[in-house]
């Protein structure tokens, strides 16, 4: 059986890695869930050596914090003023590649763009266009390298729930990191989680980064850290499987981030706290 494939549990066909459905229609899982599920197992035990350290240097009580602090995280995806009101309204978020396929922008700059196409096709194969990308946020707010909005996502089973993944650090970071750019490369086990295990990846990447001189006001810092650039961003990757966009029915607060800097984008901000008066979403400047 082709790797990451498995067989329907309603008439025992294989289902290829890729698919959502059975042939059959039986619905087996978004491909990215079904993937990272598979190592579950992987995940428990660096979350479990990482609760072991943190008892023998006595940071337990911290750690634990941390897991309840990652708990109550959620998906956050900065934007512009421009993109938010855009996507409030007609109720739909598309990704780099959708907007590409949809004319409403141009692709970035070659290399750029090959590196996109090269990162998403390791991690997410053949279904790397259907990727929406956010950072895990404890407090609603996002990466301002991205855009001066930060919209919030509320996770439901129904929708996000089933859908939403998690990487340990940036896609392009982990991919330098672990070398994937080889010929037959493969994703080490152990540093993605499905959503309901977010507490276990966020302990087992941070839990060497705790002492005992780390305050508990540290925590929200070390879970989502914003850089200069992109490259000195600091947080975990929550990716989203999104067919045809990302719905934006369960987003329930835009902070702003930065003020707007020109009349256009103070006239889109007005625009999105209106909406989100309208739709009861928390907006937060």
């Amino acid at each position: 059986m082709p790797a990451h494939s498995s067989n329907c549990p309603d008439c025992g066909q294989v289902v290829e890695y890729w698919r959502v459905q059975c042939r059959c229609g039986h619905f087996v899982g978004f491909p990215n869930y079904r993937d990272v599920a598979a190592e579950r197992a992987e995940l428990t035990k660096r979350h479990t050596a990482a609760q072991d350290d943190c008892k023998k240097r006595r940071v337990a009580s911290l750690l634990t914090k941390l897991e309840d602090l990652a708990e109550q995280s959620r998906p956050v995806i900065a934007m512009s003023f421009s993109a938010c009101d855009d996507i409030l309204r007609p109720g739909k978020y598309r990704n780099y590649h959708q907007r590409i396929d949809s004319g409403e922008r141009d692709p970035s700059g070659a290399a750029d763009h090959a590196d996109r196409e090269m990162v998403g096709a390791r991690l997410f194969p053949t279904y790397h266009h259907h990727i929406h990308y956010a950072a895990l946020s404890p407090d609603g707010r996002g990466l301002s390298s991205y855009g001066p909005v930060a919209v919030r996502w509320e996770v439901t089973p129904a929708y996000l729930g089933r859908r939403a993944t998690l990487l340990e650090d940036n896609s392009f970071i982990f991919y330098d990191r672990h070398f994937l750019g080889q010929r037959g490369a493969t994703i080490p086990p152990g540093y993605r989680a499905i959503w309901e295990d977010r507490m276990k990846l966020a302990a087992a990447k941070i839990a060497p980064r705790l002492t005992t001189a780390t305050g508990e006001s540290h925590l929200p810092g070390l879970l989502l850290q914003p850089g200069k650039t992109r490259k000195d961003d600091h947080f975990i990757e929550v990716t989203i499987y999104a067919e045809g966009g990302l719905d934006t029915q369960d987003v329930d607060m835009v902070t702003v981030q930065q003020s707007p800097t020109t009349s256009e984008e103070a006239d889109r901000r007005d625009l999105v706290r209106q909406v989100c008066t309208s739709r009861d979403i928390d907006f937060v400047e």
